[in-house]
């Protein structure tokens, strides 16, 4: 699996980015690690958008209280893809592949993550890299979170929905 350019990442338009957004944002990708947890304001995640048959893999985050895709961080030396394609099995117990047309992220999306004093950690932003992907095998997930396989028309995730609408538009 390729490595993300993070320059690829700098030339995105930020202009539709709030205000507060753009400074962090480019800080982040200016930093030395810009998929550590230690960066305070923030950090590139992944996520996969698992599809079959009309639905897609969605859990119901434990922190967030909302239906998302399965997602999380980067390890050290671990290729975007291969994080996201991990955290997917990690969080739900689907083995997936990448859909070889789309081995780039489909979407990139930066959003903040609210204070979680359990984990010690303050407000932050996320950079997050969306792969997609199609289920290859499901089994019970190592984690406990609940899954469910979501119609399209049934996802109301601004970010999945736009994703989704981009993905038909390219059929």
């Amino acid at each position: 699996m390729k490595n993300i350019n993070y320059q690829d990442i700098k030339c995105l338009d930020v202009t539709t980015l709030p205000k507060r957004h753009s400074g962090i944002f480019f800080k982040i990708l200016s930093s030395l690690n810009p998929c550590s947890r230690l960066n305070e304001e923030g950090h590139i995640t992944v996520s996969g958008l698992v599809i079959r048959n009309g639905r897609a893999l969605l859990i119901f985050h434990p922190y967030i209280k909302e239906w998302m895709q399965p997602g999380g961080h980067i390890d050290p030396g671990e290729a975007p893809i291969d994080a996201a394609t991990r955290e997917v099995y990690e969080e739900t117990g689907v083995i997936c592949n990448p859909i070889k047309r789309c081995l780039d992220p489909i979407d990139i999306d930066l959003h903040e993550i609210p204070a979680n004093p359990k984990k010690g950690e303050a407000a932050h932003v996320h950079i997050d890299l969306l792969f997609l992907f199609e289920a290859a095998e499901e089994g019970e997930s190592p984690e406990e979170i609940q899954k469910a396989w979501l119609p399209f028309e049934e996802i109301s995730n601004a970010r999945l929905r736009r994703a989704i609408k981009k993905l038909q538009n390219e059929a």
